[in-house]
């Protein structure tokens, strides 16, 4: 965004310049010598300025993936299990450009865990470590509850996805 800024004010400068040189020519300065000055000193402020402005457009383009890959990847984390059309929706995009977004992530190893594209998911590593879906506790069948943890209902135990170290608590 800085670079949006700074084009503007160039871009800003540049047409005071040029209105400025304009001024010298109802005074009766010659059109040789104002289109120098205009080329001299208010075309370089101008085409800078447009420069980084243009450059700025890019720059949001690249901010906003990064946002909705952050997004995915934090909604996979917390979760454990996420299915890939609620983090189109989430993230007002399409399956491929999801699909997109994940493979990105995992290229970059910020990613661990699997992706079924049939069943339609996201799932953690930590959440796919939990065996065949078994309370560590009482072995009972357990169910992901959201913000990084899978809770035994029938014992109540819950084991923390996210984090340094999976643990429990009774």
């Amino acid at each position: 965004m800085q670079s949006r800024t700074l084009g503007i004010v160039l871009a800003v400068v540049g047409l005071g310049v040029a209105v400025w040189l304009g001024s010298g020519l109802a005074t009766g300065k010659s059109v040789t010598g104002v289109a120098l000055g205009f080329v001299l000193f208010s075309l370089p402020f101008l085409a800078v300025g447009a420069y980084f402005i243009l450059q700025s457009k890019g720059e949001i383009v690249q901010q906003t993936k990064a946002d909705k890959q952050r997004a995915i990847l934090n909604a996979v984390m917390t979760r454990g299990r996420v299915g890939i059309a609620d983090l189109a929706i989430e993230n007002d995009a399409s399956r491929d450009e999801v699909r997109d977004y994940v493979y990105d992530i995992i290229g970059k190893g910020l990613f661990t865990g699997y992706v079924n594209w049939d069943k339609g998911e996201l799932v953690s590593a930590e959440a796919a470590q939990i065996k065949e879906g078994q309370c560590p506790n009482c072995g009972g069948a357990v169910e992901l509850a959201g913000k990084g943890l899978v809770r035994c209902p029938y014992c109540g135990t819950e084991t923390y996805l996210s984090g340094p170290a999976p643990g429990t608590a009774g």
